[in-house]
């Protein structure tokens, strides 16, 4: 944001480097915002990018206006019980800046809440590049039409309905979070489109799917805003087990939603509507499911969502779709294979650098120019004509070269220490030299290792590695 932006002023001053992260508030050039949309939860609400002053990370801070029900009592009760449930995290690898928070791979943590400015504040763990399900997904509706339909009419307008193998991804995903946030006695309160952040993970490929004409990138979903309800609702709370019920009620709309590509919210189907009626909103929906998908995902959605029975808990669900667990296991194995390789490369590029870095100290150093041993005669004479080995060749003619494979191959030797042996020239060509690359790479350890005996301490405070 612009350093003369009003919005700064709604930011606590424990956080700096604000930017907003409303898309309504940044498509404009305007230095100032004076209005604020009115979010899901019910309040006006605007949700900032912030570092921490404390401890340098970046959070994502949602400021909620005109919350008259809540008091510091309320916000306390309802932080002990999400942030003393660390789900086997270990509590003393977290920083005591921004201490706590539900710790879960599907769950977005959430750190503290807190009443300032005459607002309630909420930080979460932010995610860079992450965009809604809803966003990702569901934004295709004509004429900027985005309210839900549950009159089966409209299958399919609000988005595209998505592959099977995708879908299965999701669910086990999601069940896995939901599962750890009910095993805490806990109720997750915020299973909606809107809430659910995706994130594209590296190097996992596509994946391929016979359902549609598309493949669809694999993604990691993290359910988003966990303990806001909790806190805006403190007064109204149903008991555990309702909650718990509800959330496997959201969990079959999602799903819904997925096969049919229409946003679909619970309540539109159960609040204040009759069981017949329920039925007759859900029969559309079902039908398409049946003739589009697998019968096992069609019986799991009609579990989650029959009218007439209460939905599976998380473990029901859990036990049901237990091989598709093992397909999800199978793909995060293999987008983790992707990445240690990816890492392996970025590995040896630090081991090249590594060594330009010790004949860059080593090479041609003005304070020790009296000393035989760092003279032209002595063995760092070899690291300086070593160095015009593999930077500084040229033909016959004087024209340089610049073959990077013979660098590359060089370094790559070099940290081997190799038993290959090489010529080394001087410039004048007066002197020649045959010696391996394990004799160059003696020479460099031992000339770093006399620099870092005589070289001033690297403070304490930050300094950089010495290798």
């Amino acid at each position: 944001m612009h350093p003369n932006d009003d919005r700064h002023k709604e930011v606590p001053t424990s956080f700096c480097r604000a930017y907003c992260l409303d898309e309504h508030q940044n498509n404009h050039n305007t230095t100032t915002a004076t209005t604020t949309l009115r979010s899901s939860f019910g309040y006006p609400t605007r949700l900032f990018r912030v570092t921490s002053t404390s401890d340098g990370n970046l959070y994502c801070l949602r400021r909620m206006d005109s919350v008259r029900c809540v008091n510091h009592k309320i916000v306390q009760t309802i932080m002990h019980q999400w942030l003393s449930n660390p789900s086997g995290r270990d509590k003393s690898t977290v920083s005591s800046s921004v201490s706590g928070g539900f710790d879960h791979p599907g769950i977005v943590r959430w750190y503290k809440c807190f009443i300032s400015q005459r607002a309630l504040f909420f930080v979460h763990n932010y995610h860079a590049g992450a965009v809604t399900f809803k966003e990702r997904f569901f934004n295709n509706n004509n004429n900027g039409n985005n309210s839900s339909n549950t009159s089966g009419d409209n299958i399919g307008s609000g988005g595209v309905p998505l592959p099977e193998s995708f879908i299965w991804s999701c669910v086990t995903q999601l069940v896995s979070a939901i599962a750890a946030v009910h095993g805490s006695n806990l109720a997750v309160r915020t299973l909606q489109l809107n809430h659910i952040l995706c994130t594209q993970e590296g190097g996992s490929g596509i994946i391929k799917s016979n359902s549609g004409p598309f493949g669809l990138p694999r993604v990691r979903l993290r359910i988003n805003c966990v303990g806001i309800v909790d806190i805006l609702e403190f007064e109204a709370r149903k008991t555990l087990e309702e909650l718990q019920r509800d959330d496997m009620r959201a969990l079959g709309c999602i799903l819904l939603s997925m096969t049919t590509g229409t946003e679909i919210h619970m309540n539109d189907i159960y609040r204040g509507n009759s069981v017949t009626t329920q039925g007759q909103i859900l029969i559309p929906y079902f039908d398409f499911v049946r003739q589009n998908y697998s019968r096992e995902l069609f019986v799991l959605i009609h579990s989650l969502l029959n009218p007439g029975s209460p939905p599976q808990n998380v473990r029901g669900v859990a036990s049901s779709m237990a091989m598709r667990a093992f397909e999800e296991l199978d793909e995060a194995h293999t987008c983790i294979d992707n990445m240690d390789g990816s890492l392996v490369g970025i590995y040896e590029s630090g081991r090249a650098l590594r060594l330009l870095l010790k004949l860059a100290f080593v090479n041609e150093r003005p304070e020790f120019g009296i000393d035989k041993n760092w003279s032209e005669s002595g063995d760092c004479y070899i690291l300086k004509l070593f160095r015009d080995y593999v930077f500084h060749q040229a033909d016959g003619s004087g024209r340089p070269v610049m073959d990077l494979g013979h660098v590359v191959s060089s370094l790559n030797k070099l940290d081997a220490a190799d038993e290959e042996k090489i010529v080394l020239a001087s410039r004048d060509g007066a002197s020649i030299i045959v010696v391996s690359f394990a004799d160059v790479a003696w020479c460099l350890e031992k000339a770093y290792q006399e620099l870092l005996e005589q070289a001033v301490p690297p403070h304490t405070d930050g300094g950089m590695e010495r290798y």
